[in-house]
This record gives structure tokens, sequence and C-alpha cells, in this order.
């Protein structure tokens, strides 16, 4: 009974899939669904598909798979309250689709990463207090945000309204309303004992997530029934606006309508210089739009497009965009120091430049010595004050990006973290930064700092020797180094968990460890280091994903 339940279930989410397909092509014909510009009456509706029926015949056998509440939440959640713009060309706009979804997604990352650092200012304020016999260790593994689907939390919002009250405004009001509960700590505490017998505590403040389920019982109040035909929504809207349910954290894959462009990407990228950065240019497009509208790479308000107005989506020609935000895109390479595809810290810098403009680069390098997520928060939030916008650029455009990244090492190192894509994950660069810990800032990092939940394992980069493997009071507290020969060491710091020996020959790949919260830290992550001949390198320039 359950498998046939089961496979039901699956028809259904197959059948829905299909007809979102078919909807999205039909509606790029400019017909179906024009009744919203009637001001949404599903009356309307009834109307259209009459006057439309050609095109509803070839959909038919699976249109009516498709939950109809998904048909009207989309332009409602997409083009705001559809009952107060009824002239808006609904469904024929991938590029305002893809604009508003990106705005909801944003203006969600803002809420949680408000509640998240409200709770570390909480921590920090009651480690400040603790004795001098007293330590406080911080175990946080959503320090990198990436713990949210928008898609399914939209689809879920609209699922518990009616739809005539569905709209991006009201959505935000709804989750705002629960910030403060979204993340919370709990603390626990241990005694230790030196070498000189003397006993310390240490204590342990662990944030926690509320969750997709306080999102479906507390704040949309879903049933069972509802939580599921939520997630049916969330498939036809990732399948909708991107031919797939590609949304995901990390390792999304570039589509067929972004390599469709390959030639003029070539043939722009050699023109400007940057040939080798043809991957890097075809991720920028993906996050940009897909492949999917004309501008492309949404480059209309960069300073090369002197031939359509200043204004989002105004390109009209692929091609047009392709040279525009190519050339730009060579620019930012060339000011934030990029020398090729594996300097990803200073790619970072360029991405976040690309679309911030307006002297982020300069800036960043001026204030901080390169790209953080955190300052490019921080100026993201300074030009909205400057400029009186609600919104500035989107500070996770890295992120964003680099999800459509899997880059391809030189051949000898490997990754410390197998079969994920750390390049979202990391948390601090190599170089200059502000130290986490004490606030001071002109702190140098030696290393690369990439936050995964404690108990993820690590990986050798190379084959080697272990040199050291023990907990130490210097820093790193347990920790790994491994002789690769050659005048290379790597350092792998802050771990759980050893699993190799001092002596013990190890090959690439291997785990070898376990991302824990030992030694100076703030949450659990892997600091690792690549030192060559003596001298710590960016370790960016040698491992790959």
């Amino acid at each position: 009974m359950y498998e046939e339940q089961e496979k039901d279930s699956m028809d259904t989410v197959e059948k829905s899939v299909k007809a979102a397909k078919a909807i999205q092509n039909a509606t790029h014909k400019g017909t179906l669904f024009s009744m919203i510009q009637c001001g949404g009456n599903p009356y309307g509706m009834m109307v259209t598909i009459w006057q439309n029926r050609s095109i509803i015949k070839k959909i038919a056998a699976v249109f009516i798979a498709l939950p109809i509440l998904f048909l009207l939440m989309l332009p409602s959640v997409i083009f705001d309250d559809i009952t107060a713009n009824p002239e808006i060309p609904i469904l024929n706009h991938d590029a305002t689709v893809l604009q508003n979804i990106k705005s909801a997604e944003l203006e969600i990352w803002s809420i949680l990463k408000q509640s998240h650092d409200a709770v570390i200012v909480e921590i920090d304020a009651e480690i400040a207090n603790l004795s001098e016999n007293e330590k406080g260790v911080v175990i946080d593994e959503y320090a990198a945000m990436n713990s949210f689907q928008s898609g399914l939390l939209l689809s879920q919002y609209s699922i518990s309204k009616e739809y005539t009250e569905i709209n991006i405004a009201d959505f935000i009001l709804t989750v705002s309303a629960f910030q403060e509960q979204l993340f919370s700590y709990t603390v626990s505490y241990s005694e230790r004992t030196n070498e000189e017998g003397e006993v310390s505590i240490v204590y342990e403040y662990t944030v926690t997530y509320a969750g997709n389920d306080f999102f479906v019982d507390t704040i949309f109040q879903l049933n069972e029934e509802r939580e599921q035909i939520a997630a049916y929504y969330a498939e036809n809207l990732m399948t909708y606006l991107y031919g797939s349910q590609y949304q995901s954290n990390a390792g999304a894959s570039v589509s067929a309508e972004v390599l469709r462009y390959e030639e003029w990407i070539r043939k722009y990228a050699e023109q400007y210089g940057i040939s080798e950065y043809f991957h890097l240019i075809c991720a920028i497009m993906m996050a940009e739009s897909g492949g999917r509208v004309a501008d492309v790479m949404q480059s209309s308000e960069c300073p090369y497009n002197t031939k359509y107005p200043n204004k989002p989506n105004a390109i009209d020609d692929p091609e047009y965009s392709i040279d525009c935000g190519v050339h730009y895109l060579a620019d930012c390479l060339q000011s934030a120091g990029a020398l090729s595809p594996a300097d990803t810290g200073k790619i970072s810098l360029a991405l976040q430049g690309y679309n911030f403009g307006n002297g982020y680069i300069s800036w960043a390098l001026q204030n901080y010595g390169g790209y953080t997520e955190a300052n490019a928060l921080e100026f993201s939030e300074m030009m909205k004050k400057k400029m009186g916008w609600n919104t500035y650029g989107n500070p996770r455009y890295v992120q964003d990006v680099l999800k459509y990244i899997v880059p391809v090492g030189n051949g000898k190192w490997g990754s410390p973290f197998v079969g994920k894509n750390w390049l979202t994950a990391v948390t601090s660069e190599f170089g200059n930064r502000i130290d986490p810990i004490n606030g001071q800032a002109g702190a140098y990092h030696t290393g690369l700092d990439i936050a995964y939940p404690t108990g993820t394992p690590i990986n050798a980069v190379g084959d080697g020797v272990v040199l050291v493997a023990a907990e130490t009071n210097n820093g790193y507290g347990k920790h790994i180094e491994i002789d690769h020969g050659n005048g290379v060491i790597t350092l792998y710091g802050h771990c759980n968990a050893l699993f190799v020996a001092e002596g013990q020959r190890v090959v690439k790949g291997q785990v070898i460890g376990e991302v824990g919260t030992t030694g100076r830290v703030t949450g659990p992550h892997l600091h690792i280091e690549f030192i060559v001949n003596g001298v710590k390198e960016n370790p960016r320039d040698f491992i790959e994903v």
C-alpha cells in the first residue's frame, strides 16, 4: 500500500514537472496566463484557457496534475501582489522573475544572518565575563549561512495563504516576526586538567538553527499534506525558472542555455585577454541569467554599455551583453590582481567587484586586504545608505557564482574534502584580516579556514609522511603536519579527532582526521596551511575541489 502511494506521489511530481516545462514554453509565446493582466481573476483564466485551447491541448495530458495554487502562486510571489500590478506582463520576462526571486532570497538570508549574528554577540558577551580559569569555545556550524533554500520557503509560505494574499512584502514580514527565534544556543561545560595539575573549566556554546520544521510548524503552520504540496511547488518553481531543480548550495551545473553561447564567450575572452577564465565566465552567466534572457551577462549597467540604456535588462543582444560583460570582468580581474583561475582569493574579490562596481575592489583592498563575505555585506550596507536604496548588489555573489565552478587542479594536489565543493564553505582567507577572537585589525592569517560541521572527514591533499599528529597549545589544537617532499609541508588544524600517527605514510585522499573546534577557534572548521621551503603560501594556489 505504502509503495503504491509513494509511486502515485512520484508520478504526480513527474507529471507536474512536465507540466511546468510545458507551461513555460507556452508562456514564452506570450499568450498563456494573459488573464493576470486583467487583475488575476480566476474566471478570466477560464476564458483565456478557452481562447488558447490549441496551446492547452498540447499540455492537457499533464496539466491536471499540477496543483492549481502553484499557477496562482507563481505570478503572485514573483511579481508581488497580483491585484496591485495588473499591467505587468506576467510570466513573459524571465529576467524579472529571477531578479525578484533573488531579492527574496537575499532578504531571507539577511534575516537569518541578523538572527545568527545576534546570538554570536550574546555568546561573546558571556565569554568576556568568564574568569581566568574559565574558557569559552563556540561551536557554530552555521557560520557560512548555507542552510536554507529560498524556493522551498517561498513555496511553504504560498501554500499557507490565499492566493490574493501572496506577495513578497508579506512573506518577508511573516518571517521577520520570528527572527529572534531562528537561532539560539546551548551551553555545556567540562573540567580539564593540564600537565601542571591546574584545573580549568571549558564552556561550549553550541549555536542551533530552528530549521525547516520550525518554518513548517510555527511560522507557516502547515500540516503534513500541505507540507508535501509545498515540496511539490518548490520542485515546480525550480523547474519553471531553471529547467531543473538545480537550486542547491554547491556543486550545481552550468546549463545548456549558457553553453550555447560558448563561441561568443571564447571569442570575447580571447579578445580581452582572459581566455583561461572561460569556465568562470560561464558560471557568472549562470548566476546572472541562466542564459535565458537577452542580457545574458546582466551587463547593461556596466561602463562598457554604450548602445543601450544603463538600466537592468536593457540589452536585447546576447552577443553585445557578453562583449560588455567579459570586458568588464577582465578589468575586475586585473584590478583584483588575479594571476590565474587557481587564484580563487583574488577571483573572489574580482567577482564581488563585478557585482558591486563603484570601487568595491579598491575599497576592500585598502581596508581589508581583499575580499570577505563580511566586508561585502558592509560595503552593501554602506552603499545602501549612501544611495538611499533599499538594496545594493548581492553580498553573496561570490558564493552564487562559485557553486557552478568545479576547478581542475594541477594534477598533484587533491582536495581536503573529497566530493565537496569547499569553495562555498571558506570563512577566512589567507592574508591580512581582522582577528576573529580579539577584533584587532592587521592580523595575518597563515592559512585558509573551511567551515564544515564537527566530525566531517578531512582528506590528505597529497602523498607524504606524517611529521606531527598531536594536540598542542600553540593555537592549532589537535593538528596534523604532513611532509610531501620537495620542501612542501601541509598542516591541518583544529581537528576533532586524529586518525594518523607520526611517521605514518599517507596517500592523497586518505582520511586523516575530522573537523573540530580544538585550539583557538570560534567554530568548527579546518585551518589548512601550505608551507613551501619554510614560507607559508596561500592554499588556494595548490588544493582543488
